[in-house]
């Protein structure tokens, strides 16, 4: 009878040690959720802010910019601007998710990265500048690519590389090397690698090459993960697989038309094939991964729409009501209290500002009592 006490009273207090261990391991994981999130949202921010203050120096600033150059990296930016705002909306509403945060970091630094390319582009900020925050971006982009394309929407295994029906599956070459990259830091010293490479080798399609095998290292992964899921993990995936395939083969196009005309052909045609080409990635990658994320669940569309008609209705409503009264107020306040016209209209903003939230508050109230469905996702 002691010594089956005693026993139970080790397997009580190895029990006890285990399941505080889980709980440290999901406390910190919960940590680091929450911190990705809030460097998505941070980061996104910023990135908005680069696009379009480029967006307005391509058109105001840099007059001697050949036109086909700023329409192309307008149409980035337009792009960037949107998957950005994406990127931001599924960090808000992600939650401790890892999946849907690994997938928003991989999309906010692929995309600042661009914004901030042409800012510092447009500005002439010096080299010694700009190469570290272009570098950084670079390889946080790639690698939290790399690492969503096996944390999206489950963690990829060994298991589903060695069972998958595929190529990369009945190769032991293949296998292995996939195998070996699912750990996160052979993926970060890979990235890192790759990148400096580009450093030393300054050859423009050197780097593009380092850029597609980036891209087919997570086109391939999303492949697997595609292969190895059930019908439900396959929704998820498809149309960030889509947006991996549609990147990687536009790019070797891109590359393929370079090399066939490598400085022949007459300029318009130069002009409309790179006009067309980026065109088309820049839609290609907006609409499947707005898609890949309202099929994934990360976002819902019923939200994003009651969100825009809410804000923009209440921003409308305050501006129009804003408008009116300050035609008839500002000479008032101005004649009774002695004050600046300036500090007056300044003032009424204010107070009108304050009031756009209560109000917003307001119409979501209204519309949940209207609607079943609002009732519901609200």
């Amino acid at each position: 009878m002691k010594e089956s006490a005693g026993n139970d009273l080790v397997r009580i207090f190895r029990t006890h040690r285990r399941q505080q261990a889980e709980q440290r391991v999901s406390t910190a994981s919960s940590l680091r959720v929450r911190a990705g999130r809030w460097l998505v949202i941070a980061v996104s921010v910023a990135g908005m802010v680069a696009a379009a203050a480029s967006l307005v120096l391509i058109w105001t600033a840099t007059a001697g910019t050949p036109l086909p150059e700023r329409i192309n990296n307008s149409m980035s930016l337009g792009s960037g601007l949107v998957l950005l705002g994406v990127a931001f909306l599924v960090a808000w509403r992600a939650g401790d998710h890892p999946p849907n945060v690994s997938i928003a970091l991989a999309v906010v630094f692929i995309t600042s990265h661009d914004a901030f390319l042409i800012l510092l582009e447009e500005l002439r900020v010096n080299a010694g500048i700009g190469a570290p925050v272009l570098g950084l971006t670079y390889i946080l982009g790639a690698g939290f690519y790399i690492r969503a394309s096996q944390l999206f929407p489950r963690t990829l295994t060994s298991d589903d590389i060695t069972s998958t029906p595929t190529i990369w599956g009945k190769i032991k070459s293949l296998r292995v090397v996939l195998v070996f990259f699912l750990r996160a830091r052979a993926v970060w010293v890979f990235v890192a690698v790759a990148t400096l490479l580009t450093v030393f080798v300054n050859n423009r399609h050197f780097s593009e090459a380092i850029r597609l095998v980036i891209v087919l290292t997570g086109l391939v992964y999303f492949y697997v993960m595609y292969r190895s899921s059930d019908a439900e993990t396959r929704r998820k995936v498809l149309w960030f697989l889509e947006a991996a395939l549609a990147a990687f083969v536009i790019g070797l196009v891109g590359e393929g038309v370079n090399a066939v005309l490598h400085g022949t052909g007459s300029p318009t045609l130069r002009v409309v094939l790179s006009v067309s080409i980026n065109a088309a990635n820049c839609l290609a990658l907006v609409i499947c991964i707005s898609a890949a994320v309202f099929y994934a669940g990360a976002i819902s569309p019923v939200l994003v729409i009651r969100k825009t008609f809410i804000y923009g209705m209440t921003a409308a409503l305050l501006l129009f009501t804003y408008a009116i009264v300050e035609a008839f107020l500002v000479n008032l306040l101005v004649d009774v209290t002695s004050i600046s016209d300036r500090f007056a209209s300044a003032l009424l903003g204010t107070l009108f500002g304050l009031a756009f939230h209560p109000i917003k508050n307001r119409m979501e109230h209204a519309l949940r009592r209207l609607s079943p469905l609002a009732r519901r996702q609200i």
